[in-house]
């Protein structure tokens, strides 16, 4: 699958999912579009690309690139199975599902590790997409 089919197959499955999406898209070079999603305060922006024909979710808030994830570490490596699997993600951020962890040092992040190894002078505080 060359680079425009995916992103024109992956961006109309997310608009149809996420209809909010829709007016928040970045076209680039080489067929590239970027998703560029703010929370209601407008504190955290959540971004999905389809750059390299893979689907990257991230956020960018505290710094300029606080996390990301690539849908393969989520076992996906079709794409459909991407897709699938970064509806989920996107699904339980925006419905408050999946805890955001904010860090005065490392910025935004998820995690499914309760243990989170916090080092001297950080802060961390457990959120929710509403509460940004």
């Amino acid at each position: 699958m060359k680079q425009q089919e995916f992103t024109n197959y992956i961006i109309q499955e997310l608009i149809k999912s996420f209809p909010q999406f829709e007016g928040h898209l970045t076209t680039k070079p080489g067929d590239i579009i970027d998703i560029d999603f703010k929370s209601n305060n407008e504190n955290l922006t959540l971004w999905v690309t389809t750059q390299d024909k893979e689907i990257t979710i991230g956020f960018t808030g505290y710094t300029e690139c606080d996390w990301h994830t690539h849908m393969s570490l989520f076992g996906a490596n079709t794409p459909h199975e991407e897709l699938f699997a970064a509806i989920e993600l996107i699904d339980n951020i925006l419905r408050d599902k999946q805890p955001i962890i904010f860090s005065n040092i490392k910025g935004y992040f998820l995690t499914d590790n309760i243990d989170i190894n916090v080092v001297s002078n950080e802060a961390i505080q457990i959120l929710k997409w509403s509460d940004l």
